[in-house]
């Protein structure tokens, strides 16, 4: 990742983003190589149609599954045998990529495909998968992507819309044949605020329909065959310097297959050397409406910092750790709940 500093928890002096400001998404956004993202997958059945413009999308109760990550690297870390159409510019400025992730493996009929390689292209104009290299059935093959399948088209801004299509084809040794077909039809659906059960970020939201037909033709029969794939949809939220959506949810034939997202919890400190659970700092309902309680009070104190860097509530403990605040008048938005001695911080989103 590219940022430092974690969303949403930095000082008041660096916390210079608007509360309800479209963002717009653009190569800057995109991972180089280098760039590690770990994501939790996770299930979900919130309805994906819930979107549009200013909206909040909860996801607070995701429960964190098995860890995983991706890691960006330079095309020339990669296989050699791998890199013939995606290192050279003079051939194939098309598929000269810019970096390279490992890839899953994939499987259809005859066809094994292991030992993947994604190759990426990322400019002003866009972000686009340009072709790939495994071994197919234990070949060493780079796969072009011919057009190239774009991913993302810059800048990115609510409303737009686009459509690509693009195709690749290898030659099987001991089958034949197999290719694929596919066309991406993109729509940036919504943008607003997306709440995790560890962050909270402004982000764009894109969906994408895919359609993919495979074909397979066997040398030894003379046979050919398409084997058209049900539909799959990609629904991504995309937040400014985070490389990859923070949370994306995979639909395939209108079933919820696949959500990863960005989770990375902080340890929240009181002062105090050995904490009993009471004095964690916690603040609930979140999103909070009239009336948002905080239990943990720490001796010195919290601050309610609004996203301009504003303290709009300064908060003392009194006979009790726990207090209820009254937040009605303040404008809806994100704000930052710090603690004078530590720095300790939490998000919390008002939302009337």
């Amino acid at each position: 990742m590219k940022r430092t500093l974690r969303p949403f928890l930095l000082a008041s002096c660096c916390f210079a983003l608007s509360a309800n400001a479209q963002i717009s998404i653009g190569p800057a956004d995109m991972p180089d190589p280098g760039d590690t993202v770990r994501f939790r997958n996770g299930t979900t059945t919130v309805d994906m149609d819930n979107t549009g413009p200013d909206f909040t999308w909860d996801f607070s109760g995701l429960v964190p599954g098995a860890e995983g990550a991706d890691t960006a690297v330079t095309v020339g870390s990669t296989p050699f045998l791998y890199q013939f159409f995606f290192n050279n510019a003079l051939l194939y400025p098309e598929n000269k990529a810019d970096l390279a992730m490992r890839g899953a493996d994939m499987g259809v009929q005859a066809v094994q495909i292991n030992d993947v390689f994604n190759y990426f292209k990322s400019n002003s104009a866009g972000y686009r998968d340009v072709g790939f290299g495994a071994n197919i059935n234990g070949l060493p093959t780079s796969v072009q992507r011919t057009p190239v399948d774009w991913i993302y088209r810059f800048p990115m801004d609510f409303g737009n819309t686009d459509s690509s299509a693009s195709h690749f084809e290898i030659s099987v040794p001991t089958l034949g044949f197999y290719g694929q077909d596919q066309v991406r039809r993109n729509e940036v659906d919504g943008w607003g605020t997306l709440i995790l059960p560890a962050d909270t970020f402004q982000v764009l939201r894109v969906k994408s329909r895919l359609q993919r037909t495979d074909t397979v033709y066997i040398d030894q029969f003379g046979l050919g065959f398409a084997l058209p794939e049900p539909e799959t949809i990609e629904y991504k939220w995309l937040a400014q310097g985070m490389d990859e959506p923070v949370l994306q949810v995979t639909s395939v034939a209108g079933v919820n297959s696949l959500v990863r997202f960005y989770y990375h919890p902080e340890d929240i400190s009181t002062g105090m050397e050995s904490p009993a659970p009471k004095e964690v700092l916690r603040a609930w309902p979140n999103p909070a409406g009239n009336t948002l309680h905080i239990e943990g009070m720490p001796q010195g104190g919290l601050d309610l910092v609004s996203a301009d860097g504003r303290t709009v509530r300064s908060l003392l403990q009194g006979v009790s750790t726990r207090i209820s605040v009254d937040v009605h008048d303040l404008a809806p938005g994100l704000y930052l709940l710090r603690t004078r001695q530590g720095g300790a911080a939490q998000r919390v989103v008002i939302a009337h």
